[in-house]
């Protein structure tokens, strides 16, 4: 490996690393929670969906999981009190699972320390810095999403 692959290697492994920790950290120090990160972020994905909720389905595509895994982690969470499930009204075989208030609170905890992440991060840049991270990150996306077949998590734009 060159020095530039090299480095470029090191920084993405200890990046990834530090956000996960980062975010399980800060994920047991803002609230009073025993949710691992796997169900934080399916919450996120719920509160996507807002009152109208989302199906078993979308949460297994957003994820990136089998639709048995999602119903799986789903139940917990419906055990824990964080969602709700009910069936569609039109076609019984469908799901919707929405958030409790539990739920939408963890969340919005969730979202602020992500603005916060983001918030911290960019006080140490310029402009010109900032669209070049950008356009910097969105190429390396589109790399791995290459790479994994366009099956990776989707980009919210």
């Amino acid at each position: 490996m060159d020095i530039f692959a090299e480095a470029l290697n090191d920084i993405l492994v200890k990046a990834y690393r530090n956000i996960l920790r980062l975010e399980e950290e800060s994920l047991k120090t803002i609230s009073d929670t025993s949710l691992s990160i796997n169900e934080m972020h399916l919450i996120e994905c719920v509160g996507k969906g807002k009152e109208d909720g989302v199906t078993i389905s979308k949460i297994a595509s957003e994820l990136c999981i089998t639709r048995p895994s999602a119903t799986i982690a789903v139940n917990k969470l419906e055990k824990k009190g964080y969602v709700r499930k009910f069936n569609c009204q039109e076609d019984g075989r469908v799901v919707y699972v929405i958030l409790t208030d539990k739920g939408r609170e963890i969340d919005d905890i969730h979202k602020q320390y992500h603005k916060n992440m983001v918030n911290e991060v960019s006080k140490e840049l310029n402009e010109d810095e900032i669209k070049y991270l950008i356009e910097a990150i969105h190429k390396l996306n589109n790399y791995f999403k290459k790479s994994i077949g366009e099956k990776g998590i989707r980009n919210e734009e």
